[in-house]
């Protein structure tokens, strides 16, 4: 089967660089558009199954791909993005501020220092794992295409789930608005086959 991850698309705390974790903020005027665009690259990309995580900002990017495919949306509560708990709706200097070093420590450390609402990522990495081994349970023999969006956080856990790869390297990958990374899931083995693709957005 294959795997396409999506981020959604931008809101205005993506551009004031808020956390927005599990608060349920809306795509902005440019994130519609992005979405928009992101379902006309769809036009010629097969589909057989959209899931997305409830939150907003994530669903209304998943349904642009779900109007132009004529399929409807799987809501995975276990997608949702990581729980930063009080430290929503601040920037990260705000947060350096109020919460000192334990915000510092997550930010240099997030898999082994806690954030105050999710615990630490090895915990929100396992509600990711279980929510994509339920949707492999339901493809893993077969050729088919599913889309899942989602948020920046869960999609690069979700990528070092898929891959194995060490929590080093979670601060050296970033996924752009609407972005495309698609992964193979085989039999034996995942492939990462496109990492960050946003070539739709050019124009916008």
């Amino acid at each position: 089967m294959r795997l396409i991850l999506i981020r959604h698309g931008e809101t205005e705390w993506n551009v004031s660089g808020r956390y927005q974790g599990q608060t349920d903020i809306p795509l902005s005027d440019r994130g519609r558009a992005q979405a928009e665009a992101l379902g006309r690259r769809f036009a010629s990309i097969p589909v057989d199954a959209v899931y997305s995580s409830p939150l907003q900002r994530a669903y209304d990017t998943a349904a642009a791909i779900a109007r132009v495919k004529g399929l409807p949306i799987q809501k995975a509560d276990g997608l949702k993005e990581l729980d930063f708990g009080e430290w929503d709706g601040n920037t990260k200097e705000v947060n350096e501020e109020k919460f000192g070093e334990a915000f510092t420590r997550y930010r240099i450390e997030p898999f082994h220092y806690p954030m105050p609402g999710e615990g630490t990522l090895n915990r929100a990495k396992l509600r990711v794992g279980a929510a994509l081994e339920d949707i492999k349970e339901l493809y893993r023999h077969t050729d088919k295409t599913v889309v899942v969006v989602a948020h920046g956080g869960i999609l690069k856990l979700a990528i070092f789930y898929l891959m194995d790869m060490t929590s080093r390297l979670y601060r050296c990958i970033e996924l752009d608005n609407t972005s495309l990374t698609v992964i193979d899931i085989e039999e034996d083995r995942c492939i990462l086959r496109v990492l960050n693709d946003a070539h739709h957005l050019e124009g916008i």
